[in-house]
C-alpha cells in the first residue's frame, strides 16, 4: 500500500500517478485543507503534529507494510524563521514521532530541500555529497529532519522548486501568474535566485518510480537539468501561454530580498547525475504543463 503524509500540490499530483499505475491501497493525509475526491483514494484528515492524530494514523496502517511519501512540512521560509518552535513540530518533532511509533513501514521518501546546500558558486550544481551550509531556518530543520531519515533506513529526497497547475481548490504560484497574463495584467518576477525546478507532475512521477527500485541511495537530488531565476521561468510560462512576453517585468534581486524575511540562497542549484543514473535517463526538463 501507499501513504502520502500531507496531500498537497506535490502530493496531489502523486496521489494522480498512482492511481494510473497500480491498483494497491492509497492512503493520503491532509489537514486544513482537503484534497478534492479521487476515486479509490482513502483522504484522511490528519494534524501530524497532534499525536493523536499520528497515532490513529499508526493504528490505521498497523497491519500494512506501507511505502509512505512524507510531504508534510512548514515551507514557508518567512514562517519558519519567525516561528522556529511552532514550525519544529511539524518539521522535525512530527516525523520523530511518526518514526519511533512504526515498526512496518517498507519504504519512506522524505521530501527535503536545495535549501540545505545553501549557497552555490558561480556555476557550480550542488551533489548529494556537497557540504550543507543552509542560509535559513528551514534548511537548517530540514537537514535535522533528514539525519533521522538516514538513521533509520530511509530515503531523503532533496527537492526543486516546483510549479504547476493546482490540483486542490487553492491556486498555486503557476494559476495566479497564468490568470493575471489571460488579463493581459504585468507581473512582476525577480531577475535572481537562481533555481533548480521541475513540474509538480514530473516530480510526482520520479518519486514514484523511485519507489518501484530496490537499494536506492539514501540521499538523492530530485531536479531536472536547467536552472531558472524567476524572471526566466515567467518569460517560459508567458510563451507557454501564448502572452504577451513584456508582460513579465522584470526586478532586481535586491528588490525582490525586500519582500523577504530570512535569508534565501542567491543561486540554489543542485545536481541530478545520480538521480538520471537511477532512472536511466539521459535527460530530466522542466516542461511546462
Amino acid at each position: 500500500m501507499y501513504l502520502i503524509i500531507g496531500c498537497g500540490f506535490l502530493g496531489s499530483y502523486l496521489v494522480n500517478c498512482l492511481k494510473q499505475n497500480t491498483d494497491e491501497r492509497i492512503i493520503a493525509t491532509y489537514n486544513t485543507l482537503k484534497p478534492c475526491e479521487t476515486d479509490g483514494v482513502e483522504y484522511v484528515r490528519c494534524d501530524v503534529a497532534d499525536p493523536r492524530d499520528l497515532k490513529a494514523l499508526l493504528a490505521l496502517i498497523h497491519n500494512e507494510k506501507p511505502t509512505v511519501f512524507w510531504f508534510a512540512a512548514c515551507h514557508n521560509i518567512d514562517y519558519v524563521f519567525k516561528n522556529p518552535e511552532a514550525a519544529r513540530q511539524i518539521n522535525v518533532f512530527a516525523l520523530q514521532n511518526f518514526l519511533n511509533g512504526s515498526d512496518n513501514i517498507e519504504k519512506l521518501f522524505f521530501s527535503s530541500t536545495d535549501c540545505v546546500y545553501g549557497e552555490c558558486a558561480h556555476g557550480e550544481k550542488k551533489s548529494e555529497t556537497s557540504p550543507l551550509n543552509p542560509v535559513n531556518t528551514y534548511g537548517v530543520q530540514k537537514i535535522e529532519a533528514e539525519k533521522e531519515i538516514i538513521k533509520n533506513g530511509f530515503t531523503v529526497t532533496r527537492l526543486p522548486f516546483m510549479i504547476g497547475k493546482s490540483l486542490l481548490s487553492k491556486p498555486h504560484f503557476y494559476d495566479r501568474i497564468k490568470e493575471k497574463l489571460s488579463r493581459g495584467e504585468s507581473v512582476e518576477m525577480i531577475d535572481g535566485l537562481s533555481r533548480s525546478v521541475l513540474s509538480y507532475k514530473k516530480t510526482a512521477e520520479i518519486l514514484y518510480a523511485l519507489s518501484r527500485k530496490d537499494g536506492v541511495p539514501q540521499v538523492i537530488n530530485v531536479c531536472g537539468d536547467d536552472s531558472y531565476t524567476k524572471y526566466e521561468m515567467g518569460l517560459k510560462l508567458a510563451a507557454h501561454f501564448g502572452a504577451d512576453s513584456s508582460l513579465i517585468e522584470k526586478i532586481s534581486e535586491e528588490e525582490g530580498r525586500k519582500f523577504f524575511v530570512d535569508r534565501r540562497a542567491s543561486s540554489g542549484v543542485m545536481d541530478n547525475t545520480l538521480l538520471k543514473n537511477i532512472l536511466e535517463a539521459k535527460e530530466i526538463k522542466w516542461e511546462c504543463e
